[in-house]
């Protein structure tokens, strides 16, 4: 029987981003689940430095962001990032151009303090190669995939030819014309616009909707919902000539979201269909707040009517990322046996 190998060539060798002197300081961040910019629909390539190499730079709200082929996102670090608050706003900056991404199709966890580590930057290519904490799957946990070598997981078997790189099974192929298409991250910028926490909480419901985390996906797509419809009640307000009732329908505890809505709907500003699947969601949000119920469907139908809610504000979500129903397996054994211990089935 004819093996197959697989060979990992590097081009240039990867110790240089520990033991080169000299390089350029950046902060970056992972893409999570990782991505692998190609138009091969294989996603595979046998150069660790194809991960690391930069392929597009991206204007964030006025800041350079270095995207390369393997999903690292890289700002230059002169020495502006040294406090807590300079921190915060660059997490903005990360989150900013996720919410773009998403707006894009491409799904993304949201990116917090610890999330941001220091990176080199050595010619093209650029990769964080140490750092602190536990959650290492977006600093140099990357880094690390592609140090590994390749393992024949049929050795021993007597089947050889099975060969496993780490890399192939973390990266997944992304189509990579979606980056030119961040130019200038308009959606984003405008979602900021209306609020500035906007764009974090969208890339956190978009991502838990597509990793089917239930409860956060309710909670984060409500929370979107709830913000857009305070910009169309503040709008409505806006219209109103009279301040003594202007102040009192800025009340939140007497016009909560479901009496706004119902408002809105009589005015016009809401289609009775997009109206009656916000309700929907505002009952399932308030089920999981105050009977701790959640199921895939109040998942399913919280972020459809986050994405309809942006839709109707004028927002592009044709290619957002959605709640999917699905499951996989890996096919059952020729012979099913027993557990050696104590282990039921329920």
């Amino acid at each position: 029987m004819k093996s197959m190998t697989f060979e990992v060539k590097e081009s240039i060798h990867l110790g240089r981003f520990i033991y080169d002197p000299d390089w350029t300081p950046l902060k970056g961040t992972y893409i999570l689940p990782l991505r692998f910019f190609t138009t091969d629909r294989t996603g595979r390539t046998a150069d660790p430095n194809d991960y690391l190499e930069v392929i597009q730079v991206v204007d964030v709200a006025g800041t350079d962001f270095a995207i390369t082929r393997g999903g690292g996102l890289f700002v230059r670090d002169i020495g502006q990032y040294r406090t807590r608050e300079a921190l915060g706003k660059l997490v903005e900056l990360f989150n900013l151009l996720l919410a773009e991404f998403a707006f894009q199709g491409l799904a993304s966890h949201p990116v917090t303090d610890i999330e941001i580590q220091c990176a080199k930057l050595i010619g093209r290519h650029a990769s964080i190669t140490g750092g602190w904490g536990s959650f290492a799957d977006r600093t140099w946990g990357p880094y690390v995939l592609l140090a590994m070598q390749v393992r024949d997981v049929g050795d021993g078997y007597g089947r050889t030819g099975n060969p496993y790189w780490t890399a192939n099974f973390y990266w997944v192929a992304h189509d990579p014309a979606i980056l030119d298409r961040l130019t200038g991250i308009p959606n984003a910028i405008r979602l900021r616009d209306i609020s500035s926490t906007l764009p974090a909480l969208l890339v956190a419901a978009t991502y838990h909707a597509t990793r089917h985390s239930l409860a956060e996906g309710v909670v984060m797509s409500w929370i979107v919902c709830e913000e857009l419809l305070s910009y169309l009640w503040d709008q409505h307000v806006s219209k109103i000539q009279e301040k003594e009732r202007r102040d009192r329908l800025k009340d939140s505890r007497t016009y909560s979201a479901a009496v706004r809505l119902e408002v809105l709907l009589v005015e016009g500003s809401l289609q009775p269909e997009l109206c009656a699947l916000l309700q929907r969601a505002r009952g399932m949000r308030n089920a999981l707040a105050h009977r701790s119920i959640t199921d895939q469907e109040s998942a399913d139908i919280c972020n459809r009517a986050m994405r309809e809610m942006l839709s109707h504000v004028g927002f592009p979500t044709q290619q957002m990322p959605g709640f999917s129903y699905q499951s996989g397996s890996i096919g059952g054994p020729i012979t099913a046996l027993e557990p050696t211990f104590p282990f039921r089935a329920t």
